[in-house]
């Protein structure tokens, strides 16, 4: 069997104390924003447009970088995902995905055209009720977790 591997980039988008999802028009299931990174795009630049797309907000990733200042000289840091997840193991088509957390400062999103329109901010208990993929599921609220002793506001 041939696998297609992918690399993408997914955004877990947070508003105090929710997160945004939305149900993905290809699998009809409740997804973080993101997509394929394109061949001239970097993973964090590629998950910056898929948020524009598909939810029409301008948003900054949050640092999550652990490692200390490093002198590089000529060579640039990247901003650094929350985790990296190797999906559809096993599957027809794999993906490698940078995982990353955005602030957003709008609440009504306004996606481009042909994107998904049904979003859904979900608070950790509304995630802990659904019935969602699990590993949606878990990394949304492993994001609250990091959002409220690490990141921001919430």
């Amino acid at each position: 069997m041939n696998y297609n591997r992918s690399i993408t980039a997914t955004v877990y988008v947070v508003n105090g104390e929710r997160v945004l999802l939305h149900n993905h028009k290809k699998y009809k299931t409740w997804f973080a924003l993101g997509g394929h990174v394109e061949a001239d795009e970097l993973p964090h630049e590629a998950a910056l447009r898929e948020v524009r797309e598909e939810s029409g907000f301008s948003v900054t990733l949050v640092n999550t970088e652990v490692a200390p200042h490093i002198e590089l000289a000529r060579v640039n840091r990247v901003p650094a995902p929350f985790c990296l997840l190797h999906e559809g193991i096993g599957s027809d088509e794999e993906f490698l995905d940078f995982i990353y957390i955005a602030e957003a400062t709008e609440d009504a999103p306004h996606p481009e055209d042909g994107e998904s329109r049904e979003f859904k901010w979900f608070t950790r208990e509304e995630l802990i009720a659904s019935d969602m993929k699990i590993h949606i599921k878990n990394t949304a609220l492993a994001v609250l977790d990091f959002w409220k002793t690490q990141g921001g506001s919430g």
